[in-house]
Parts: structure tokens; C-alpha cells; sequence
């Protein structure tokens, strides 16, 4: 019998195993990316992301990725 869910595990991404999943799975590809471009561009886990709204005096959340390339700025 096909499966009813095609692309999908439902097994694997219920909630009792996909945190562990996910959270191992984060990290594999930021020890897997990070050789490849350090030291020109830092890379962090589950970094939150900001924008500045009023002039700069206040930040807004926008969201918490999994994994962040940036490009390094003098504030770090």
C-alpha cells in the first residue's frame, strides 16, 4: 500500500521525535557549512533576528532561524 502522506514522514515528524530530529539536524548543517566559510562569514544557531523600527531606538523580533550566514558588521 503507497503511503497516504507522499513527501512526508509521518513517523518521523511527530512530536515525539522530530525535536530531537530538527535540533540534530541544525547543528549537523552548521558543523557541515561552517569550515566552508569561515572565517568570512560567521555562522550562529538559532540566533535571533532583529530590524529596527523608530529611528533605531526600538527593535522588532522578526523571527528565530534555525541556522544564520551573515556578514560581519564593527558591531560584533
Amino acid at each position: 500500500m503507497p503511503s497516504p502522506f507522499p513527501g512526508m514522514n509521518p513517523y518521523l515528524e511527530s512530536p515525539q521525535f522530530w525535536s530531537q530530529v530538527h535540533n540534530r539536524l541544525i547543528v549537523a548543517i552548521a558543523d557541515e557549512i561552517n569550515p566552508q566559510i569561515r572565517p568570512k562569514y560567521p555562522m550562529e544557531i538559532e540566533q535571533r533576528v532583529y530590524t529596527e523600527t523608530d529611528n533605531g531606538n526600538n527593535f522588532e523580533l522578526v523571527g528565530i532561524p534555525d541556522n544564520v550566514v551573515f556578514k560581519p558588521s564593527q558591531n560584533l
